[in-house]
């Protein structure tokens, strides 16, 4: 017998401000919630039925969490993969769906997808190491981004002349041609097993140029109706596209010229937005 929505237990890797948000909302449906983070003192230790303190970048750590959930989820995509991948192999239900967290946890990968998939996006090109952007295709300036692992800020880098090739990331990364963007936006679409979805109203950041960190989110948009429409869709083909189980930001930039292109996407709550894309360390 299928159990009850009261009765399922719901795994959260990470356990920072956005799981707690997360907490929040399935105490209103009774759900029992697991928490796994490495922080003994996480933002989610204090709400969550119960917290364990355990990384969950190690494989064994994370199946074994996830075997006493009955359904695992993330606040924060650096995550064991291959755990979730086990678990799903034995039956257990992972929203999102582990193929999208890989698919997100790199840079590279994700840029690849918008591109096979005709979603805009800024052109870009794959390097492993610094000594590939000497032969690189753009002009200076542009935006060196590591492919993993960055994060509010870190991991981008504005290349403006040779001296700053010096300085460059020594790992793969992803050159951009640098957008000469109004502002950044951002929808956030969920979507369920069967397909069905519904966008969350379109909000615009401003941000912190000293902290590189977004201060004020701005919702309602006051972009025109047609802007918002246009990044609603966009939203939608991307979860398409994607065949995603759970909710997705997606964040993109609106153009000096009303463009909009599709910056990087995050499969989690998402209470804030942080500007780690063209913004980089300028």
């Amino acid at each position: 017998m299928a159990k009850q929505i009261s009765e399922l237990k719901l795994g959260i890797l990470g356990g920072g401000q956005l799981g707690r948000m997360l907490i929040q909302e399935a105490i209103n449906y009774n759900l029992t919630t697991l928490v796994l983070d490495p922080d003994p003192d996480a933002p989610c230790k204090s709400i969550a039925n119960k917290f364990e303190c355990g990384s969950i970048t190690d494989f064994d750590t994370v199946y074994n969490f996830g075997k006493k959930a009955d359904i695992i989820t993330i606040e924060i995509e650096k995550v064991n993969i291959e755990a979730l991948e086990q678990l799903e192999k034995e039956g257990k239900m992972v929203f999102p769906q582990a193929r999208v967290i890989r698919l997100i946890q790199d840079k590279g990968v994700q840029k690849q997808f918008f591109k096979e998939n005709d979603i805009p996006t800024a052109p870009f090109q794959l390097v492993n190491s610094k000594a590939d952007l000497t032969s690189g295709n753009f002009s200076f300036p542009y935006m060196l981004k590591q492919r993993k692992d960055g994060y509010d800020g870190k991991g981008v880098m504005k290349i403006s002349n040779l001296a700053d090739v010096d300085n460059a990331f020594e790992a793969p990364s992803l050159i951009e041609e640098l957008v000469d963007f109004d502002k950044e936006i951002a929808v956030i679409v969920a979507r369920n097993a069967n397909g069905d979805m519904k966008t969350f109203p379109m909000v615009e950041m401003e941000f912190n140029a000293e902290a590189n960190l977004v201060e004020f989110l701005i919702s309602p948009s006051t972009y025109p109706d047609d802007i918002q429409q246009r990044a609603e869709k966009i939203a939608i083909d991307i979860a398409s596209a994607l065949n995603v189980t759970g909710i997705l930001a997606v964040e993109m930039f609106v153009t000096k010229n009303g463009d909009i292109l599709v910056n990087e996407l995050a499969p989690r709550p998402h209470g804030r937005y942080s500007l780690y894309q063209q913004c980089g360390n300028d």
